[in-house]
């Protein structure tokens, strides 16, 4: 009797979880639906303006997939990946709900969930766009000015190093002029050209775009700039004809 008893309860046991298991892989099946911006303006917000893509992935069995706006179709798409692009500017200026529902290869229907969005005009599309550009854009102005002026404030007291003397690069890191080969503090405000910082050599004063160096590197230029340095102090002083020459030579912007 403990026996049958027993195969009972297991038979009872299956019965009530096999309708569970069933409704958990019904619930697996569902449609996702997403937006993208293709062309236009979309907002912190909900507020949307231009040319937009709905998106919609579903179970592998997915075959078809209807889009909707306000409950109206829009378009229908029986090819993956499933989307649907749309411009705002065919559609009513205000709130509209967008949705999607699938269809599986057994006959299954699958909504899915609602995004709201705005549709507004092309000017307060460029509207809000140019409150989000213009800060930006004065932050890299102010990041700009600052490359060229700080080091013109600062020129001096950064050109002041004695030669030979091993300092620090800062954040930045160092670079070494390609005119005068004495080491030096990349700006970090400085604007990066890719290849380089576009920075001012406090030494020598010249422009250019600096690349950074490796400590080792720099460690090497120091030397050389102190054997550099002694080297012309015992060398005579050269006439105001060569001075001129080179004050002309160095005047020319170089690319490190």
């Amino acid at each position: 009797m403990k026996i049958k008893a027993f195969f009972l309860l297991i038979i009872l046991s299956l019965l009530v979880l096999l309708p569970g298991q069933t409704a958990l892989a019904q619930e697996e099946q569902e449609l996702t639906l997403s937006l993208s911006r293709d062309f236009g303006y979309g907002g912190m917000g909900n507020d949307i303006q231009g040319l937009f893509s709905m998106h919609a992935k579903g179970p592998d069995s997915l075959v078809r997939v209807e889009f909707f706006i306000d409950g109206e179709l829009m378009a229908e798409d029986a090819e993956s990946p499933f989307a649907f692009q749309f411009s705002t500017d065919n559609y009513p200026l205000g709130l509209h709900t967008l949705t999607a529902i699938g269809y599986t290869t057994d006959g299954q229907e699958l909504p899915s969930r609602e995004i709201t969005v705005e549709f507004v005009s092309a000017d307060e599309g460029w509207q809000a766009a140019g409150k989000i550009l213009v800060p930006v854009l004065i932050l890299v102005g102010i990041s700009t000015i600052g490359a060229f002026v700080l080091p013109f404030i600062s020129g001096k007291k950064r050109g002041s190093t004695p030669p030979g003397e091993q300092r620090r690069y800062g954040v930045a890191g160092g670079a070494i002029c390609p005119r005068c080969k004495r080491p030096f503090s990349l700006n970090f405000l400085a604007p990066n050209m890719l290849v380089g910082k576009l920075d001012r050599c406090p030494h020598c004063g010249k422009y250019g775009i600096m690349r950074a160096r490796s400590l080792t590197d720099l460690r090497a230029a120091e030397a050389a700039e102190l054997q550099t340095a002694q080297a012309q102090s015992q060398m005579p002083e050269e006439s105001e004809e060569e001075r001129l020459r080179k004050e002309l030579d160095d005047s020319k912007f170089h690319d490190v």
